[in-house]
């Protein structure tokens, strides 16, 4: 995965909210009591051992009105402690034991993120894009299509991303996501006017005066030292053969068309860089567009190569 791990960590979302709601709802039981252990873990960070004192929990009390969200509690704490295969098959196993139960909606949504964080972005868009076919009417919804046209960003198809947040106003007006994903269609339209070269015209251009393409890109100190290297050696080469020395004629003369050919090869190279550069400083912008909202918490400014990320989420 190209994009998916950088400008939206440390974001911090508290996804068990709903289960802490019904945690509080009901009177206090045996494991309810019990689990204040299991609770402190968890707030304090160690999420393995947390994972494991939840486990017992639900050994000891697998009949419990609060077991699933005993069983979402040890997903969220493998997921929070990085290990997110066992986060995927604790999500899975809540979503098949209590099918209906209000966390089965947040656990398939955090079972897409698991899959998108551990860098399988394919499996994590097929995992969204059956989320929103069963819960189009969740309030994580609104999320799942925005991190959908995120991960369509990330494999540098912006007319899908565009299409993708397009219907989150439409569908879901009152979102926050509303707002941003309008702002974002925006800029995604401004990407015609993104200055580009045309590797047909550069590698021309190299043909009919070595150099030239690259300078077309941009490269001017490239272009010249191969229009002087070029030029050199063919007048060398040239030189040799008109005296009837074709033993060093020969030799200039291949290294020379060498010289020739990397030019124009690179001079092609040179636009197609051109042109990705380009795509990663509005790919830069829409990710200062994103952190700019606010939607994602605090997100650190990025350094070196961006890459776009959906969340490191604690839970």
């Amino acid at each position: 995965m190209n994009i998916l791990l950088h400008i939206l960590a440390q974001c911090r979302i508290v996804s068990c909210i709903a289960g802490l709601v019904t945690f509080a709802a009901v009177p206090p039981t045996t494991a309810t009591v019990e689990s204040a252990f299991a609770d402190s873990l968890f707030r304090e960070g160690d999420y393995l051992n947390a994972a494991h004192e939840y486990k017992r929990l639900l050994f000891l009390h697998p009949d419990t009105l609060q077991s699933d969200f005993i069983a979402f509690r040890i997903a969220a704490s493998y997921q929070n402690a990085g290990n997110l295969e066992n986060a995927i098959r604790a999500y899975r196993f809540l979503i098949d034991t209590y099918p209906e139960s209000p966390l089965v909606a947040r656990a398939k949504n955090n079972v897409a993120q698991c899959h998108i964080l551990s860098g399988d972005s394919d499996q994590g868009l097929e995992s969204l894009k059956r989320f929103l076919v069963e819960h189009e009417e969740s309030n994580l919804a609104p999320r799942a299509h925005f991190t959908i046209g995120l991960l369509h960003i990330d494999q540098w198809e912006w007319t899908e991303a565009a299409r993708v947040w397009h219907t989150i106003p439409l569908a879901y007006p009152k979102s926050p996501f509303a707002e941003i994903s309008n702002r974002l269609i925006e800029q995604v339209k401004s990407m015609e006017a993104l200055p580009r070269r045309s590797a047909a015209i550069a590698g021309a251009l190299s043909v009919l005066v070595p150099g030239s393409g690259q300078v077309y890109s941009g490269h001017i100190v490239d272009g010249i030292y191969a229009f002087v290297s070029v030029a050199v050696l063919g007048s060398a080469s040239f030189y040799y053969a008109d005296q009837g020395r074709y033993e060093v004629a020969i030799p200039i003369g291949i290294l020379g068309a060498f010289f020739y050919g990397n030019s124009i090869y690179q001079s092609i190279q040179n636009t197609l860089d051109f042109n990705r550069q380009q795509e990663q400083l509005f790919r830069n912008k829409l990710q200062q567009e994103i952190r700019d909202s606010g939607l994602f918490g605090a997100i650190p400014s990025p350094r070196d190569e961006v890459k776009l990320v959906l969340w490191k989420s604690r839970f």
